[in-house]
């Protein structure tokens, strides 16, 4: 086995055996019945990443896949590392969101290095969407003034346009500030990435998000660099926007988020006003698997079975999709040199 092999397969135990010490020492000490369970082997475990909006899917795995151990980790964080990774074959199983697994190829040939060649199969799918606090008393809401004001013009471009303006210039209340729209981490995040393409979507007027037509227009940085700036100002208490928004009202005004993460938080209604931004775009939750991973029977209808009890709709549902994984490469980068 040469040197490269040894490094890949020594991060790939070093994985199975930190997740399973993480379920047995911190998840299972809070239930006694799993006191006889013992750690599986590295050499015959299967090892799973999820990324971290998917963290309540992935821990219900256990129960019907025992054999299975999980790791819980931002997309970001998984793209970078399985990036750095010279040996294609020690890759595990990686649910995460479409396009993800080409991104990762993408990078990976950008070194110079073998693609990992996943097969993705879609489980999942989520409309993306903001939500804003819900109206107090008998007023109306920020929801109210906002669909008001941007009656003429797609929802994000708007919010983009007058992100920390004040609520007072907006139809809203002096009261509630300025516009305080957030993204959460767009670099480490899938659902942050995402909510940022669903944004320039809305920036643009379609679906067609390509870096060449940003770049053609002299507007569109200059558009960016407020919503950006409002972005990073938040300081998210609880993880995601949303999350934040539910613990924190007063933190931010605008969360980008998907119907399954509000639906998560069952907070709709008393708490939270969901809105879907024009044009459509939906995340699609996906298990990659490499080719030198046997995948555990079973495995992609459990996960869209668990996906559903968790708001997500069925594969089958999903409307547009995010753009190509160079498109999703390329805002990662924008955002990053925006911040």
């Amino acid at each position: 086995m040469n040197g490269r092999r040894v490094g890949a397969l020594a991060l790939a135990v070093l994985l199975v055996v930190g997740a399973y010490f993480v379920r047995r020492n911190v998840i299972d000490d809070a239930d006694p019945d799993n006191s006889d369970v013992t750690a599986p082997d590295p050499e015959d475990a299967t090892a799973i990443v999820c990324i971290t909006e998917l963290s309540d899917v992935c821990d219900a795995l256990g129960s019907s896949h025992p054999d299975l151990v999980v790791a819980i980790e931002d997309a970001g964080v998984t793209l970078d590392r399985l990036t750095a990774v010279d040996d294609e074959a020690d890759a595990p199983l990686w649910l995460t969101i479409e396009p993800y697994p080409a991104m990762l190829d993408a990078l990976r040939q950008g070194r110079g290095v073998d693609p990992i060649g996943a097969e993705v199969s879609v489980v999942g799918a989520s409309r993306l969407g903001i939500v804003f606090p819900a109206a107090t008393g008998d007023g109306p809401g920020p929801v109210d003034a906002i669909t008001v004001h941007c009656a003429d013009q797609p929802l994000w471009r708007c919010v983009g346009d007058n992100a920390g303006s004040p609520w007072s210039d907006l139809g809203g209340e002096a009261g509630w500030g300025t516009l305080r729209p957030s993204f959460g981490d767009v670099i480490d995040s899938a659902l942050g990435l995402a909510s940022l393409a669903d944004a320039v979507a809305g920036y643009l007027g379609d679906g067609d998000v390509t870096r060449t037509r940003w770049e053609a227009d002299a507007s569109f940085i200059a558009w960016l660099r407020p919503l950006s700036d409002a972005s990073e100002s938040v300081a998210l208490s609880s993880g995601t926007p949303a999350r934040t928004m539910v613990t924190r009202p007063s933190a931010l005004d605008a969360a980008a988020t998907a119907t399954f993460e509000v639906a998560g938080l069952g907070a709709t209604g008393d708490r939270l006003e969901l809105n879907y931004p024009q044009p459509e775009m939906w995340v699609q939750a996906a298990i990659a698997t490499p080719p030198s991973v046997a995948v555990p029977d079973g495995l992609a209808a459990d996960l869209t079975a668990l996906l559903s009890a968790d708001g997500w709709d069925a594969p089958a549902v999903a409307g547009p999709p995010l753009p190509s994984a160079s498109t999703m490469l390329a805002l990662r980068t924008l955002w990053d040199e925006a911040t």
